[in-house]
């Protein structure tokens, strides 16, 4: 049951994507302390498992991913923010405990759930008459894949 130490990544995920469709803010204290929360169950998965390049593999996908994700962001301007690109830090731990194939699944469900998410959001935006009128939390199309990576990964292996 590895699936059970991604909670703590996927937990913060809930957390950030809540605060995100709410305020459009990411709290970056929240982040720290849930990539802290699933590096320390990386580490023990790591240990568990006897297989310690889960935790090295884990961090330099995150690593990776946070690195493409800010590409993106200053790629194409007001489209990701900060926030997007370190909501990754917890989410990108957990599934990059399970390798490639979970990252790569990660990434299309992302694009895929990313932008049927947008074209909804700002159909149904149901914050048209706020301030956050036309900004799209992104953070919980972040959370949604993690979610089916994981899964898949899980399923398959």
């Amino acid at each position: 049951m590895p699936y059970l130490f991604c909670l703590p990544g996927l937990l913060c995920g809930l957390a950030l994507s809540i605060e995100d469709v709410r305020h459009r803010r990411v709290p970056l204290t929240w982040v720290a302390l849930g990539a802290l929360c699933q590096l320390v169950a990386d580490l023990a998965y790591g240990i568990i498992s006897n297989n310690l390049f889960a935790l090295v593999q884990a961090l330099l996908f995150t690593a990776l991913c946070c690195l493409l994700q800010l590409a993106l962001a200053l790629i194409v301007p007001k489209t990701l923010g900060f926030g997007d690109v370190t909501a990754l830090i917890p989410l990108g731990l957990a599934v990059g405990l399970f390798g490639l194939f979970a990252v790569v699944v990660w990434w299309l469900a992302m694009g895929l759930l990313g932008l049927a998410w947008i074209v909804l959001w700002l159909r149904f935006d149901p914050q048209h008459t706020s301030a956050y009128a036309g900004k799209v939390p992104y953070v919980p199309a972040l959370l949604i894949g993690a979610i089916i990576a994981i899964t898949v990964a899980n399923v398959i292996s």
